[in-house]
Order: structure tokens, then sequence, then C-alpha cells
């Protein structure tokens, strides 16, 4: 649904096309085609109300996310797009039940679709933690509070995992009468209908969202439920070889969007947990990714091929995630074999009619951003169980930014560096030392 908001149609370039093109396209954007896309990010804003210029109101999270990095440089205008588009937004947080909607209609934020999708749910949890972590504005706190108040009143299964989200009508009722009710009044009528479909993707998509609102905004109890939905997933939907089956009626894994979704949340729970074995399974499913989605023109096809491998459908933002993600592992694992597959997928949205195809790309800029700038690594020393070492790994979670690197090492002494490009910084050894060293790196 995301995808078809910001573009009904992505036009596919011919074989011919692409195969001329892929001789040319180096995995880095050219010149050209990095100013258009900015340009193309620009034009397409609405700068009144933020958001897209489009009659339906929704967040593009790469959109946002992409000003809130160049804003962190002191860009005026990109933090300006970041903050309308956020605070406007707040218009479809449910005030009375929590969560937000899954988008507004008539050119305003506030005529919402009254449906309530996990992904949604996931989308703006994730964008809203880094926006805090950035701003530090407790409007952006109080909207991740809301949708995890909603999630786990609403949306978390009697196993742990995720239902897929929750309809927008009760019968006989119209949907702006009963969503304008409070919550006593809507309780009377009842509470429309939960979508209790358990789906790998979405619940990849929750538990990396609330895995990263546990290591921004500190909630442990995201942390919990991030981690026992995994849990149920990892033992029902996952292979041996580290695929993922779109549900448990499932007999093989069919979509890429299935193992990436979990793949970038084994990957966030790294991050937050620093349990090796998240590491492990987030890269187990990068290498059957690469092995079985890869097309052998240029970046990743959306299901497993069936014949004809040149006209395989790949999917613009599929290749943006998993391209990012691939990148970020390559910086954790440092297996050559993820920068290879980063350049797989940069070869495809490089291609300038990939790039430029829908009204904007700011995910193939945030790509572009990654690939050619090395990430912020924030090493930790010590034993896990120190008091020391916890504030040290606080700390760094709090840190701005998705792109970064935090790694632990055991040692008998607790101290802390950074990295940036294999030159390090000298060790410290207490928190507002750390704290300084991140703050002017």
């Amino acid at each position: 649904m995301h995808a078809l908001l910001k573009s009904s149609s992505e036009s596919p370039v011919t074989i011919e096309r692409q195969l001329k093109l892929i001789e040319q396209v180096n995995p880095v954007l050219s010149n050209q085609c990095r100013r258009r896309l900015r340009y193309m990010h620009m034009r397409s804003f609405d700068w009144e109300q933020g958001g897209l210029l489009s009659t339906v109101k929704f967040i593009d999270r790469d959109s946002v996310e992409y000003s809130l990095v160049v804003a962190a440089n002191h860009e005026k205008s990109e933090a300006r797009m970041a903050q309308l588009t956020l605070d406007n937004a707040i218009s479809l947080v449910d005030s009375v039940w929590g969560g937000v909607y899954q988008y507004s209609t008539q050119g305003k934020w506030d005529v919402p679709h009254y449906r309530k999708t996990i992904s949604a749910q996931a989308g703006h949890l994730r964008l809203y933690s880094l926006a805090f972590a950035q701003l530090k504005f407790d409007r952006y706190l109080n909207v991740t509070n809301s949708i995890l108040s909603y999630v786990k009143e609403f949306m978390v299964s009697d196993v742990g995992a995720f239902y897929s989200g929750q309809a927008d009508t009760i019968a006989g009722i119209n949907p702006t009468d009963f969503f304008s009710l409070d919550k006593s009044n809507r309780q009377k009528i009842g509470i429309p209908d939960i979508d209790k479909r358990i789906l790998t993707r979405e619940n990849g998509w929750m538990i990396e969202a609330l895995a990263t609102h546990y290591e921004y905004c500190g909630s442990q109890q995201s942390l919990s439920l991030a981690i026992n939905a995994a849990n149920w997933i990892n033992e029902h939907c996952r292979l041996d070889n580290g695929a993922y089956l779109t549900n448990i009626m499932a007999n093989k894994p069919h979509h890429l969007s299935d193992t990436l979704s979990m793949a970038r949340a084994m990957l966030q729970l790294y991050r937050s947990t620093l349990e090796k074995k998240y590491l492990d399974y987030a890269c187990v499913s990068a290498e059957f990714i690469y092995e079985n989605f890869k097309n052998e023109l240029c970046g990743f096809n959306s299901s497993l091929l069936l014949n004809d491998q040149a006209t395989a459908l790949r999917q613009i933002d599929e290749n943006i995630s998993l391209s990012r993600f691939a990148n970020l592992l390559f910086h954790y694992s440092e297996k050559p074999l993820f920068k290879k597959m980063t350049n797989q997928g940069l070869r495809y949205l490089c291609i300038p009619e990939v790039a430029t195809a829908r009204m904007e790309e700011a995910g193939i800029l945030l790509t572009d951003r990654e690939v050619m700038n090395p990430p912020l690594k924030i090493n930790i020393y010590g034993n896990e169980s120190s008091p020391l070492v916890n504030k040290f790994k606080t700390i760094a979670h709090r840190h701005e930014g998705w792109f970064k690197v935090l790694n632990l090492y055991q040692s008998k002494l607790a101290y802390a560096s950074i990295e940036i490009d294999g030159i390090k910084s000298r060790p410290v050894t207490t928190p507002e030392k750390l704290s300084h060293l991140i703050q002017v790196h």
C-alpha cells in the first residue's frame, strides 16, 4: 500500500535498454542522477502541510528519514521538511485507542482513512523513534508510546506474534461518527474487526520497529514484545537455510519481502541486545537472499523465479531496503559478500529510468550517502553485566541516526572508543567522556 500511495506504477525498463545501461552503470549514482533526485525530493514536497504533494497524505518514510539525516548536518530546509511532515502527521494518531491510521484524504492530514495496518504502526514507530533521538521533541516520543500502547492492546496474538491490522468500520456505523466517539461510547458499540492473520513480513516490520523504539527511546516493553514475536516467527516460519515462509501455511520461501523484513529485524535486535545469535540469523538470511533472489542483470527479484530471469519483477522499495540493509550488515560482519550484495542492488537503483520512475526517491539518496560514507563505529569493551558497560551501551543506543555500528567485546577492563573509516579514537573510561567523544566526532 505504501508503494501504491507513492506511485501507481513503476515503469519497467526494456531488456535491451537494461543490458546497455548495465554495461555503463557502476553501483554509484552519477552526479547528474543525484542532482535530479535531489530536485525531485524538493519539488515533490508540500511546503504548506508537509508530506508529498498529493491528495492522499501519508508519511513517505524514506523521504522523511533522508531529511532527518541531511538536517543533522545543519541543513535548515531539510529540517523544516522533516518537522513539518512529522508534526502534521500526528493528526493520524487515534487519540482514544492509540496507534495511527493508514493515511488521510482530500489533501489534508485530518481526514483519515480509519483502517490501521501493522505496516503503518511499524513505519511510524520506527520513524518517530529516529526523530525523537535526533530532535528530542516530547510530542514525537508521545507518538511512539501511543503506537506501543495500541499494538500491545490490539495487535498482539496469544502466541506473541502480531496480527495484520484492524478494519475501519463496524456494520451500520459511519466510520467518521464512530471514531469521533470517546472510549466508553466506542466500547458500547464494539471494536472493529481485527485481521488475525500472522504474516512474516508484517511481523518483521513490527519487530524491527519495536527494537528501534527500545534503542532510541529506552522502552524495555518494546524490546520484550519484539523478542517474543521474533521467537515465534523464528520457530515456526524460519528454515534452516535462513529463509522465511510467508506464514505457517506456506511450503516454500516464495517472497523476498518475508526474508528481507526478518533479516532486517534480526540485525536490529542484534543492535539492541548485542546478542550474536541475531547477527548470525541476519547473515544467514542475507546469504539466502543473494543466492535465490539475485537477478541475473541487476538488483533483486521480488519472488522466486519460475522461468525468465530477465523479465522478473523487481520492486524499487525492496531493492532500496535490501541495499541499505546489506551495506550496514557488511560493516557489522565485515563479510565481502554483503558489499557485493549492496552493489548488486545499486546497479539496479542507479539506472536513471529506475531512479526517477516515481515522483521522488529519497531512499536512493539515503543509500547513496551510506555507501559513500563510512558509519560511526562505537566499540565497547568489558563484561556485559558491568554497570559501566551498560551505561556505555545506553549512550551508544541513544545516539541519533540509523547508520551506525555498535560492537561489544569481552574484556576484563571496561572502556569504549569510536572509529570512523578505520581511524580509532583513544579509549575512554567514563560515560561522560564517551558522550563527548561521540558528539564531537
